[in-house]
């Protein structure tokens, strides 16, 4: 795989992965919530019986996405059905006894702070090395007027259009060739957080679901 593929991957995974966190975070935190509140009632047990297929969901779909970027098929555990002749409540409340869509639904919960940080960390450096290379064309549009760039100051003794130049010149290059460690490092935690709550715990307790049955369920989207 060439640097340019992997990095398009690596960005397309951090990037994404903010979104779809908060969109998780907020709707399975509040329903987890609201069915805890109203467990007193009996209406929070269904109501958590629905919360947890939907964390699952999620779950599912950050495998798909773990696939596109590492082009393996993630394993998926296996979620055990109701038993044979099992009443609606017991269908219902199957997924409650199961630990798996508890570890899905407390990615979903730890899973923001770590996408905030792997999407920010590499939109910052991305910036520094486009804005710090192009700065000798868009700096000298910046009114500085009687202030001082203290940095440039500091650093480079004097600040002057030249040495602003330089300076951010050499922050670019920097930043440039750093962006793939910070990249790739950045999408090697969030995949590697992911695998470990909704695949490898499965895979120590011998609770995986047919490779086969996973394979063709992602079926064209795995990278080649």
């Amino acid at each position: 795989m060439t640097i340019i593929r992997r990095l398009g991957l690596d960005f397309a995974y951090t990037f994404s992965g903010l979104p779809l966190a908060l969109v998780s975070f907020s709707l399975l935190v509040s329903l987890f919530a609201a069915s805890i509140g109203t467990a007193v009632i009996f209406v929070g047990i269904p109501l958590l019986a629905l919360t947890l297929p939907l964390a699952r969901g999620f779950a599912d779909l950050e495998r798909i996405r773990l696939v596109r970027l590492t082009g393996v098929v993630a394993p998926r555990p296996r979620y055990a059905g109701p038993p044979e002749g099992a009443g609606w409540f017991r269908r219902v409340t199957t997924p409650i006894g199961q630990g798996q869509s508890w570890l899905d639904l407390l990615y979903a919960v730890v899973n923001l702070p770590i996408a905030i940080v792997t999407f920010a960390l590499p939109i910052v450096w991305w910036a520094m090395a486009l804005g710090g290379l192009t700065y000798w064309y868009w700096g000298k549009f910046i009114p500085y007027g009687d202030s001082h760039d203290i940095v440039t100051e500091t650093i480079m003794g004097a600040d002057t259009a030249y040495n602003r130049t330089v300076f951010n010149t050499i922050v670019g290059v920097l930043a440039l060739f750093t962006v793939y460690a910070v990249q790739r490092g950045s999408a090697a935690l969030q995949a590697s957080f992911a695998q470990t709550l909704l695949s490898r715990f499965a895979v120590m307790q011998g609770r995986i679901q047919d490779p086969t049955t996973v394979r063709a369920a992602v079926s064209g989207c795995s990278v080649r």
